[in-house]
């Protein structure tokens, strides 16, 4: 039987995802009334930047002994596959929720068929294995895990075969909001371009894509800038480093196509439903030209780690009034409240992370 408040976009697959049923909606309307209120602060106590065990090829491990030879693929050649997932302690409840796992879990899946990769686990083995870390770890505040599938070691003589035997691990830390989601970031564009489909898939969450954005993002903050934006090989702006960019321009919301060399990112699918169906903006997906960004009135990036962070200039130029903006920070409330499964009707989008044992 369907719960009340699901939401059109629907996760492919259910795991332990918390109950929506019965529960009653908050009229949209009334959402940023309510969302104008103080979160509890997640317990930031950890005693340590890293917990003790982490997960590898189905076993929980030491953390120290999650490690793979220098010699395999992964490592010589950065051929490993990933996904950054977050989870997000609610201080009410007591209880931590990871978000969109089944998403992630999916473009997973996707990343190696494209590279050609046998998958070394299922994916209902894979999200076990986070929800298990994280229970285990008991971080009693946000966290952030790299679930990684790697190639092996090559046959002799055929350093890239697609062959090679593949693994995975999953390592978490404590991970907090960044003080950039209060104050924004200044942005530079880059002098390198984006990789293109045709080169090296950006769709594609592999390790070694991300030399591209190492390119540009120490560029940028040798020149001063907290952030890159980099153009596709149009000309066009692409995206960030790890983050989808958005624009406001007269009401309407902007952001590049997944077809403009960017990753088809499950962040800037959550930042899309919230623009249209709780603020009831108009959305375009369209190529966004450099100097538009310039006269925007508001832009912003987001994404797994980066959350939604507003950018207060591009390159010298201030954006808007040159603080982050109203709809950013509207986005940003639904944003915060969601991933602590606090807003029934995005409830199937948060996996509850089971109690620790004893």
């Amino acid at each position: 039987m369907a719960c009340r408040g699901q939401v059109a976009h629907r996760p492919l697959s259910c795991l332990d995802r918390r109950d929506a049923c019965d529960v009653p909606l908050i009229p949209k309307h009334g959402v940023l009334d309510m969302l104008h209120q103080t979160l509890p602060a997640p317990i930031e106590t950890y005693p340590s930047e890293h917990p003790e065990i982490a997960w590898k090829d189905g076993r929980i491990v030491p953390w120290a002994d999650c490690t793979l030879h220098v010699r395999m693929q992964a490592g010589f050649f950065g051929a490993n596959i990933f996904e950054g997932l977050r989870a997000y302690w609610n201080a009410d409840e007591e209880r931590m929720y990871v978000f969109r796992l089944d998403d992630h879990l999916v473009r997973l899946e996707q990343s190696m068929r494209i590279m050609r990769m046998t998958p070394p686990f299922s994916r209902h083995e894979l999200g076990d294995a986070v929800l298990e870390l994280f229970q285990r770890t008991d971080f009693r505040g946000h966290g952030q895990a790299n679930l990684v599938t790697y190639f092996g070691f090559p046959p002799p003589g055929d350093p890239v075969s697609h062959a090679a035997p593949s693994g995975a691990h999953i390592t978490a830390v404590p991970m907090g909001r960044s003080p950039a989601a209060k104050t924004g970031l200044t942005a530079g564009v880059s002098s390198w371009r984006r990789l293109s489909d045709d080169t090296m898939p950006i769709r594609v969450k592999i390790g070694s894509n991300y030399q591209n954005s190492r390119l540009a993002q120490n560029e940028v903050r040798a020149g001063g800038y907290d952030m890159a934006l980099l153009l596709n090989r149009a000309g066009k702006l692409a995206e960030a480093p790890g983050a989808c960019l958005f624009i406001l321009r007269d009401g309407v919301l902007i952001t590049p196509p997944t077809n403009a060399d960017i990753l088809e990112s499950i962040t800037r699918d959550t930042v899309l439903t919230f623009a249209r169906q709780e603020l009831g903006l108009t959305v375009i997906e369209r190529e966004v030209d450099r100097s538009e960004a310039y006269i925007a009135d508001e832009v912003f990036i987001c994404g797994s780690i980066a959350e939604i962070l507003p950018l207060t200039s591009i390159d010298g130029i201030e954006i808007g009034d040159g603080q982050p903006g109203a709809v950013t920070r509207d986005l940003q409330e639904l944003y915060f409240q969601t991933v602590e499964a606090r807003l029934p009707r995005y409830a199937a989008w948060c996996t509850a992370v089971p109690a620790p044992a004893g």
